[in-house]
């Protein structure tokens, strides 16, 4: 934003009176650009999240919600599920079933496959609920409802939240030239 210069005419009531209202102004100008601002580099890391879902895009929903805070405004990227994955399969036992959360499974993967690329504490190799294999590396076999042989070795994290948050710190400057100038 340019330097904002304020002018006191003469020292009067009426110079102060004009003094004070231009400063509200400069507030309120201020205000609106920091709401933008924040606003702005959230839905940033939407667009991006987005693109990092895999086929789980049609479970997930990416909200931004802002508010005015004491020291200005911020901005959350939420993501939620549309859905629950209700996932059955055969086994020896019967029929198995598990509500899977897409969001939860699309961010951090489940087997072998989920390695923590992100390094987050007590996230690793993920298991399907109440799964044993996922650590083998030679995967797992499971049977659907219709007696068909699949084999596994787990889901690959998309990690659409990740990715949005690296977006974010990388927009920072070039949104701030765009809002405050």
């Amino acid at each position: 934003m340019a330097k904002k210069v304020f002018k006191l005419n003469p020292l009067s009531s009426s110079s102060i009176t004009a003094l004070q209202k231009q400063l509200q102004e400069y507030r309120d100008l201020l205000d609106k650009k920091c709401e933008r601002f924040v606003r702005e580099l959230a839905e940033s890391g939407i667009s991006v999240a987005k693109v990092n879902t895999g086929n789980f895009g049609k479970y997930l929903a990416f909200t931004v919600q802002s508010s005015r805070t004491a020291d200005g405004y911020k901005a959350v990227l939420l993501a939620t599920n549309t859905g629950i994955i209700h996932s059955e399969w055969r086994t020896k036992d019967g029929v198995k079933t598990a509500d899977v959360s897409p969001l939860l499974i699309c961010e951090f993967g489940s087997g072998l496959r989920a390695k923590n690329p992100m390094n987050v504490p007590g996230v690793g190799t993920g298991t399907f609920p109440g799964g044993t294999h996922g650590t083998d590396p030679e995967g797992w076999w499971y049977m659907d409802l219709d007696g068909v042989w699949h084999h596994s070795y787990g889901m690959t994290p998309k990690m659409p939240m990740y990715h949005a948050s690296l977006a974010i710190m990388s927009n920072i400057q070039r949104v701030a030239k765009e809002v405050f100038g």
